[in-house]
């Protein structure tokens, strides 16, 4: 085995480098052990001799690495983020499925929601206990800004059943089961795939899903045909999903596995809001902050 060898087995992190590089580390190798005392009987273990001789190897190596002539992976990726680029719809959906998966609502007294139009005008808000209360305002048939307490039922899609907590954490985490279940759980389905879209948007961008439900919504979607890469916009990357005559388009940020803006969302009454342009830009989270 010559130098060059022990160096690539020794610093096996390191990827392939250039000839000049590796030419470059071992001239500084060769030079280091150049200015060590002229060759003599030595009576250390062999074993201390080696050490010495993988001391050098990683010193002339860490130069190579400093110097920026060739790129050092010293550990495996962390995340689908890290080695998935951002340059198609599916990348972006498994990406932000990743961080999803590590990435809890977190925990608070109410699951609140608001809608609000690209504009500022509220389009309603929500404050949901576990308990199976909520409270409103923003919503059809209350006065502006007065809070009222309805019904705390989620609805996964239109003409979908209602939902609660309990339902949400007992849905699947499979991808493909997932998705078979809310097509399943909205009435008269006739088993497309597109019937699947709201719920399953729904699932990523309002409701108190558990993150492996959210991040197997977004593999699931992933899988959907037509979802296409509109590009970079702000707060993160506009997708599109055609569902037959309509086009949902959503941002999505894929850090952090928010939706941040929709153009079509399912109601509290299971039918469907829209934006006649634009977007709804949402918010969502856990919060102690009482309805107000």
């Amino acid at each position: 085995m010559n130098d060059l060898e022990l160096i690539k087995r020794l610093r096996s992190e390191v990827a392939e480098t250039a000839p000049d590089a590796l030419t470059g580390a071992r001239g500084r190798l060769l030079t280091v052990m150049a200015r060590t005392s002229a060759p003599r009987r030595s009576r250390r273990p062999l074993t201390m001799r080696v050490a010495g001789l993988a001391a050098a190897v990683a010193a002339a190596t860490a130069v190579v690495i400093a110097t920026g002539q060739a790129a050092a992976p010293v550990k495996p990726p962390s995340s689908a983020g890290e080695v998935l680029p951002l340059t198609s719809a599916k990348n972006i959906l498994l990406v932000a499925a990743a961080s999803a998966e590590r990435t809890p609502l977190g925990s608070g007294t109410y699951w609140h929601v608001r809608r609000e139009s690209e504009d500022g005008r509220p389009r309603g808000e929500t404050w949901t206990t576990r308990d199976g209360r909520r409270w409103s305002r923003y919503v059809p048939g209350n006065r502006d800004g007065v809070v009222k307490e309805p019904s705390a039922d989620f609805w996964l899609g239109p003409g979908s059943t209602k939902v609660g907590f309990e339902d949400l954490e007992a849905l699947p985490t499979d991808p493909e089961e997932l998705k078979q279940r809310v097509v399943g759980a909205q009435q008269g389905a006739t088993g497309e795939l597109d019937i699947a879209l709201l719920p399953l948007i729904s699932l990523i961008a309002e409701l108190p899903a558990p993150a492996e439900v959210r991040s197997a919504a977004f593999k699931a979607l992933a899988t959907l045909p037509g979802v296409q890469r509109l590009g970079p916009v702000e707060g993160g990357e506009e997708l599109m999903i055609p569902d037959g005559e309509w086009e949902i388009k959503l941002v999505v940020d894929p850090r952090t596995s928010r939706v941040i803006r929709s153009n079509l969302l399912p109601t509290a009454d299971g039918g469907v809001a829209g934006a006649n342009r634009g977007f709804i830009k949402l918010t969502t989270g856990w919060t102690d902050q009482s309805p107000q």
